[in-house]
């Protein structure tokens, strides 16, 4: 069973690469998916620093929501809805399909667009600012280029910067 820490080693590795791979304009589906890595990483933390470990996203949605009568490791509301959002994006991106469209029929991919990022970005931000606190972490501020949806959401740990993606100190 991973630790606490090994999770959390990982969590800033993906966090690094997504920094990385923002400069690549056509990464998007990549960076969505590094989102959801990332914040699936605190979530196992989170579960582990309770001595669980679940090997199924289902399993895991089970643990951590806070609607289930039965509550291992319920997450506040905010962060259960930003990482099932998350979850749904990243779906989104490996997989081509929207799981808000119920048309298993549908014959056109769902692809993913600075919108989604922004979002995944977004939901992201929201899980970063409770596991910082929970588990005393030190994250970098990534200065990136934030889509235009989301420029006006006060982000903790992503600064827009247009043009200019490097990595500095809070």
């Amino acid at each position: 069973m991973a630790q606490v820490d090994e999770h959390i080693a990982q969590v800033k590795k993906n966090l690094n690469f997504l920094n990385n791979i923002s400069q690549i304009p056509e990464s998007l589906d990549w960076q969505v998916t590094v989102c959801f890595y990332s914040a699936l990483h605190l979530i196992n933390a989170h579960l582990a620093s309770n001595g669980l470990q679940y090997r199924k996203h289902a399993d895991v949605d089970n643990a951590i929501n806070p609607f289930n009568k039965i509550k291992l490791c319920a997450l506040p509301q905010e962060v259960y809805t930003a990482y099932s959002s998350l979850y749904k994006l990243s779906r989104r991106s490996r997989y081509l399909v929207d799981l808000k469209d119920n048309n298993i029929n549908s014959n056109q991919g769902c692809l993913i667009y600075e919108k989604h990022l922004g979002r995944a970005l977004k939901h992201l931000d929201t899980i970063l600012i409770h596991f910082a606190g929970k588990f005393n972490l030190e994250l970098k501020v990534f200065e990136r280029s934030l889509p235009l949806e989301v420029q006006k959401h006060r982000f903790t740990y992503f600064k827009n910067v247009t043009g200019k993606n490097t990595v500095v100190q809070p």
